[in-house]
């Protein structure tokens, strides 16, 4: 028995979509239906009744239940001999878009120019998509930080992800006009994000890596900002706070991986300064299947050796 039939029929059972689950499988909608009807071909039945809304038949009711005992039964298998039911010739990997510009280009060539043979598949998506796959299991590791992982995987912590405050300096020097060079030193050392409550701020979705720190700063400080925008792509809301509009925190990882003739030129348009540390903010993390050898492991391990790395101060050359 396929598995990965079995992992799709599940995933389109309990989203009740074929275009829902395929886009939390990484697949395309004729893909999926493709993996339905063989699976429906080798059992001999059919599974599901393609209307709308998407119904399961009565064998489908029935075989659903089958299909998630015969999962646990393969966890409890992997978990035991330590091995999976795969192949190890590709691996799919899930990054969140931010973290994957900071990773990818100084890992990645590493771990290709040593495995060669394997296909590696990036899927950059937000943490709630990433969250949606593993849930189906369309995924053999994730980097970056989700809230609620199944069971049948295991969370490593990789680094803190500390963050920054990007300030505009002409904003910087209206709000402290005279102080402009004292503040700036004071802030230097740390923030205090209540001096900037009536700035203009730079908003990015609550469901986001980077959304949640802001609102975990906003609560440690007790603050309401006036956001002007909101962007999805923290890329983008850092280049809107490069031309002026307003503050944005910004997660310091990414200040670190970029060029330093590039922060040399930024520098000149904006100022930036330390924020504390916070407990509740995100952490870069992976997340693997219990039982998970191989490349996907080899994978993570080079991933985590250049983060131990870059929180000591070296920093891989991009490549």
């Amino acid at each position: 028995m396929d598995f990965t039939l079995i992992n799709s029929f599940i995933a389109v059972a309990e989203e009740g979509s074929f275009s829902t689950a395929a886009k939390h499988l990484f697949l395309s909608q004729q893909s999926l239906s493709k993996q339905i009807a063989k699976l429906e071909a080798e059992l001999g039945t059919e599974l599901l009744v393609r209307s709308r809304p998407l119904r399961l038949t009565q064998n489908g009711k029935l075989f659903l239940q089958t299909a998630k005992e015969m999962l646990k039964l393969k966890q409890e298998f992997e978990e035991t001999c330590g091995t999976r039911l795969a192949g190890e010739e590709s691996i799919h990997v899930g990054i969140e878009h931010t973290i994957a510009r900071a990773i990818l280009p100084r890992v990645l060539p590493r771990y290709i120019e040593a495995h060669g043979e394997v296909f590696v598949r990036i899927s950059e998506e937000s943490p709630e998509e990433l969250e949606k796959a593993v849930a189906h299991e369309g995924i053999d590791l994730v980097i970056g930080s989700i809230s609620n992982p199944p069971s049948t995987y295991k969370t490593v912590e990789l680094c803190r992800k500390e963050q920054l405050l990007v300030v505009p300096k002409k904003l910087m020097r209206s709000l402290a006009g005279e102080r402009y060079e004292q503040l700036r030193a004071e802030f230097s050392k740390g923030v205090d994000l209540r001096f900037f409550e009536k700035a203009p701020f730079i908003k990015q979705p609550r469901n986001s890596s980077g959304g949640r720190s802001l609102m975990s700063y906003m609560k440690y400080y007790d603050v309401n900002p006036n956001f002007v925008c909101e962007l999805t792509n923290v890329e983008n809301a850092f280049q809107l706070a490069l031309s002026g509009v307003g503050a944005l925190i910004y997660a310091k990882i990414f200040w670190d991986m970029a060029d330093p003739a590039l922060q040399e030129d930024y520098l000149e348009k904006i100022d930036i300064f330390p924020l504390p540390y916070l407990p509740d903010t995100d952490k870069v993390c992976a997340y693997c299947r219990f039982g998970e050898e191989g490349r996907a492991a080899e994978l993570l391990a080079l991933i985590a050796e250049f983060l131990r790395d870059y929180e000591n101060g070296e920093l891989w050359r991009e490549t």
